[in-house]
């Protein structure tokens, strides 16, 4: 598939997904249908929630599902996303799948809408309750780890380190960030310099990297919490007048732009996690519960590291927007 071809069918998928959120929003004190799971997103227009979007999608399809996405907007807007939990539970729908905007904040919606009779997937990121009825995620302690690993090796253990560490207040940036942080530990040599939890806005990586920089002209390597942050560490290192790979930058997940990065020696390595498949999985996971089915607690994706060496021999599928 050429990359032509894939960007229009991206950009379809992204408009047909802006005219679902659109219904969906539109419909939400209507009567629910008889078979629908409502998929919760902290912000849906990231290009990693729009591919998973496509794996909701697929999966109630073939489960015979309506599937309708909400979006609170970002990871900011909680009370947003409270609202909406609290008017599908009033709208009695089957099942929901959430990746809660905070994992302290969502508690309360979501531990009444399970009292309700209404199964709750967490996708991705946990909600800080043990009534939750499933988690579907990846192994985030373990990506990061990879990633502090990789970047260990490559610097022979020494170096100064930057780290742009995502959205505060969730459990799955606590992972990653400890991941990242317990591997440099085993090096003296690795220290981390710079550090701040941003939001997943490009524009606010570029000006929290430029200020790294500025204040720490010689760091060598940059953790990216996704792939929109990465994009702006990127842009940061451009405007400083460094070249591909002066600095390495390390990152989570992998949509088309930051694909292109790493093809072209900005971004050194990524650990992705299959997020249409885990999209597809929470679904399932979803209907099953709904139907009264009995379901592991627990589901994860298998993670695989990512560089430009190896970005043929990875089995992408579970990256890419079901045909």
């Amino acid at each position: 598939m050429t990359h032509n071809y894939r960007s229009f069918r991206e950009a379809a998928f992204a408009i047909s997904l802006g005219i679902l959120i659109s219904v969906s929003g539109s419909v939400a004190t209507a009567s629910a249908q008889q078979k629908e799971v409502a998929v919760m997103l902290p912000a849906a227009g990231d290009p990693y929630f729009k591919l998973k979007s496509a794996g909701y999608i697929e999966a109630g399809k073939k489960l015979g599902y309506d599937v309708k996405i909400y979006d609170a907007g970002g990871y900011g807007n909680l009370q947003k996303q409270v609202t909406q939990i609290e008017d599908v539970i009033q709208r009695k729908v089957s099942a929901i799948v959430l990746v809660p905007a905070s994992s302290d904040g969502t508690v309360p919606a979501v531990e009444k809408a399970i009292a309700s009779g209404i199964p709750v997937i967490n996708d991705g990121i946990a909600t800080r309750s043990d009534k939750i009825t499933g988690f579907v995620g990846e192994p985030s302690y373990l990506m990061t780890a990879l990633l502090a690993s990789y970047a260990a090796d490559h610097l022979s253990g020494k170096g100064e380190v930057a780290m742009l560490s995502g959205p505060s207040g969730l459990d799955l940036t606590k992972l990653r960030v400890s991941g990242f942080k317990d591997y440099l530990a085993k090096y003296p040599g690795m220290k981390v310099v710079a550090e701040k939890f941003t939001s997943t806005a490009s524009v606010e990586a570029l000006s929290t990297m430029q200020d790294f920089l500025q204040a720490n002209p010689g760091i060598k390597a940059v953790y990216a919490f996704n792939g929109p942050i990465a994009i702006g560490a990127v842009q940061a290192l451009r405007a400083a007048g460094k070249k591909p790979g002066d600095v390495m930058v390390l990152t989570t997940d992998m949509e088309p732009e930051t694909q292109r990065l790493i093809e072209d020696g900005w971004i050194q390595a990524t650990i992705v996690s299959q997020p249409v498949t885990m999209a597809e999985m929470a679904v399932q996971r979803a209907v099953e519960a709904a139907e009264g089915k009995k379901i592991p607690k627990e589901t994860l994706t298998q993670a695989s590291l990512i560089s430009k060496n190896t970005i043929k021999d990875v089995d992408l599928s579970g990256q890419a927007i079901p045909k």
